[in-house]
């Protein structure tokens, strides 16, 4: 299949999703290249982050989510219909009430979201949301068709409800698409009359559908209206059955994500399935995270088909903060302090989940959760990309991951400036048709997860991207400040004439100096090969010194620095291949080269290569990767290195001025920094 086939591609490929962007990281206007090697200029010249780490100041998303949803009452003579469409467990689930939301959270954690990747970038690593978390979670469907098709009525808009309709809405304005109004639904609908006949209920059941849709699983970015789009496909209740429910929340709350990270207006807001987010948010990290209750006894009890799902386990909680602008700062900060350690990678093994008694529908899907798909829902096409987040599996986290790219042409498809397309399963033919290809779309089986090697991806993806937000106001080295110096800066400044004290900046900040200090002691150390360590108290020292250290630094989040030399490898095309199937060449198998290790890691303690691979590892250098391009100049660890080595060079490297430069010299130098360290902490001493 011709890419040049598949509308809106060009023939580079922009529009094919699962191969490497050429024009990726680089602007379209000037071709300027973006700062991070995984983030791309076009979506980075709006987004969030840049601002904030530019020290501006942004609002709270406004999260369209159930407000009024209760007021559409719930009648058990839906069930048996809402069965047919496989959309029972979730409004069992809805239907008891939902939790109180945490904008500031949200917001704190949308500003992470990358749409170059379609995961959160945090110090941790990358995190998203899957389709193991759609089941898990919603109990939606994830095999059958993908929710698609006409966006015209034919004339059968009215006869979905049986009743004569309400003027529509200015489609267009504030980005509104053409839809029905939740407050009319609840005042039409709200209530079914119990001498009602089949007719009657089934109109009323589809209102409630309806109003789920625009309240729950898809509310759009006014928050007060439900697309007509989905009418067609809820038109027959067996019908309705066969669709992909799960991947069309999902791509839809994608499609919002990648949108609401971009945003920074006053009345800004975050639509979607903030629902899923949320639990997603509360079952993962430690941030905004509310005190759990016990949820109230479910009902219908003994009944496997209306089996909760996990988010029960999240119905009853305590309320947010009350001052939300302070607790956004808050989060942020505490996002910024994340580590692999604090996040709760695969909370569906936890033995409270494990006795739960679930719904079957939780795990029905579970072959096709790492599905590297097209996730469809209308006019929305977005990447499913688990191979990036393969920790939350419990699998080894290839690194680089596989270059996908999520298509700028795609995210700029929306509903509101392409009116004229109204087939959308007709425009994304090709996409479907990938779709439908789900097991060969599943990516290979993998490795158990290990530490040693999540180390090195940590180190990887740290110098590949923004994984803080609230960064160190300085990058000066505190071996050549005085105290004058790290007084009455711009961050003493900030807070002064703020409202409260940031910790990430400072975290940043030493957490960054006492790596350096690691890096230091680890180049002086590889001048030293010949001096018998057991023998030395003060090369003992050193390695004391170093191993205390670096534990400090990756607490602070601070990853060893050693992989800046690594070139991201690019997937190489050979000139002439101007036609490629879709979603054969690069499902189930990387064509990036991933390095391989041999020797040992300076930068990671031995004793914890010893508990987690079976393996030494070592650090590549530059040259070693065939796609990587010629060096130079030196790295920052490089040029200490030669420093150390010229120094030792002209001492002769006798042992006299070698032990004279360790108990003069370095010592010296660790109490400078010390008291650095000391009063930027608050400790003077």
């Amino acid at each position: 299949m011709d890419m040049d086939r598949i509308p809106g591609r060009t023939k580079r490929g922009r529009g094919n999703p699962f191969v490497a962007d050429p024009e990726q990281n680089q602007c379209g206007a000037c071709g300027r290249m973006a700062r991070y090697r995984l983030v791309d200029e076009y979506y980075e010249k709006d987004h969030r982050a840049r601002r904030i780490e530019d020290a501006q100041d942004l609002p709270i998303l406004r999260c369209r989510t159930h407000d009024g949803f209760q007021l559409m009452r719930y009648d058990h003579r839906y069930t048996p219909l809402l069965k047919r469409a496989g959309l029972h467990v979730v409004a069992n689930l809805v239907r008891r009430g939902m939790p109180t939301f945490n904008p500031a959270a949200l917001t704190a954690l949308t500003d992470r979201w990358r749409p170059e990747t379609h995961s959160f970038h945090l110090p941790c690593g990358e995190m998203t949301i899957t389709l193991e978390d759609v089941a898990m979670l919603l109990g939606l469907p994830i095999r059958g068709q993908p929710v698609t098709g006409a966006a015209v009525s034919d004339g059968w808009v009215q006869d979905f409800l049986g009743t004569e309709l309400p003027p529509a809405p200015a489609e267009g304005r504030r980005g509104r698409v053409s839809g029905v109004l939740l407050s009319w639904l609840r005042a039409r609908f709200g209530e079914c009359p119990d001498e009602a006949d089949d007719a009657t209920v089934t109109y009323h059941c589809k209102a409630w559908v309806l109003h789920m849709f625009g309240s729950v699983l898809f509310p759009d970015g006014t928050g007060d209206s439900a697309s007509w789009m989905y009418i067609h496909c809820l038109r027959d209740w067996d019908d309705a059955g066969q669709y992909s429910w799960g991947s069309a929340v999902l791509a839809f709350l994608y499609r919002q994500l990648c949108e609401a990270c971009r945003r920074h207006a006053p009345s800004s807001t975050m639509a979607g399935c903030t629902f899923l987010l949320q639990i997603w948010m509360w079952s993962r990290l430690p941030v905004g995270r509310p005190q759990v209750f016990t949820p109230r006894a479910w009902e219908p009890f003994g009944v496997p088909d209306l089996y909760p799902t996990v988010a029960y386990l999240w119905e009853n909680v305590s309320a947010p903060y009350a001052i939300t602008k302070r607790a956004y700062v808050e989060y942020s900060n505490e996002l910024d302090a994340l580590n692999p350690s604090t996040v709760a990678w695969e909370p569906y093994t936890h033995p409270e989940v494990q006795g739960l008694p679930l719904n079957t529908m939780c795990v029905r899907d579970s072959a096709l959760f790492r599905m590297r798909c097209p996730l469809i829902c209308f006019y929305a096409v977005e990447v499913h990309l688990p191979h990036r987040v393969a920790r939350q599996f419990g699998l080894m986290q290839d690194w680089p991951p596989e270059e996908v790219s999520t298509s700028i042409q795609l995210h700029k498809f929306d509903r509101v400036r392409q009116r004229k397309v109204t087939d959308f399963a007709q425009h994304h033919r090709d996409y479907i048709d990938w779709w439908h290809r789900m097991e060969e779309n599943c990516d290979r089986p993998l490795e158990p997860h290990n530490n040693a090697n999540f180390r090195q991806y940590l180190s990887w993806f740290h110098s590949a991207t923004r994984y803080k937000l609230r960064q160190k106001w300085t990058t000066d080295d505190y071996a050549d400040m005085t105290s004058s110096d790290d007084e009455d800066t711009t961050f003493d400044q900030r807070a002064r004439e703020g409202t409260q004290v940031e910790i990430a900046p400072i975290l940043d900040r030493v957490g960054t100096s006492v790596r350096q200090s690691v890096d230091d002691i680890t180049a002086f150390l590889a001048t030293q090969a010949d001096v018998p360590h057991n023998t030395n108290p003060a090369m003992e020292l050193l390695q004391k010194l170093k191993r205390r250290l670096s534990r400090v630094a990756n607490r602070c989040g601070c990853r060893t620095q050693s992989m800046h030399d690594i070139a991201m490898p690019t997937l190489s095309h050979r000139s002439g291949d101007t036609a490629q199937k879709i979603g054969h060449a690069s499902v189930g198998q990387s064509t990036s080269p991933t390095p391989t290790f041999s020797g040992s890691n300076e930068d990671v303690d031995e004793e914890d290569y010893t508990n987690d691979a079976s393996t030494s590892q070592d650090v590549l250098n530059s040259s070693q990767l065939s796609d990587a391009p010629p060096p130079t100049q030196p790295s920052q660890r490089v040029r200490r290195t030669l420093l150390a080595q010229m120094l030792f060079a002209r001492a002769g490297r006798k042992r006299d001025d070698i032990n004279m430069f360790m108990f003069n010299v370095v010592p010296t130098t660790f109490e400078g920094l010390y008291f650095m360290l000391c009063n930027i902490l608050g400790l003077h001493v």
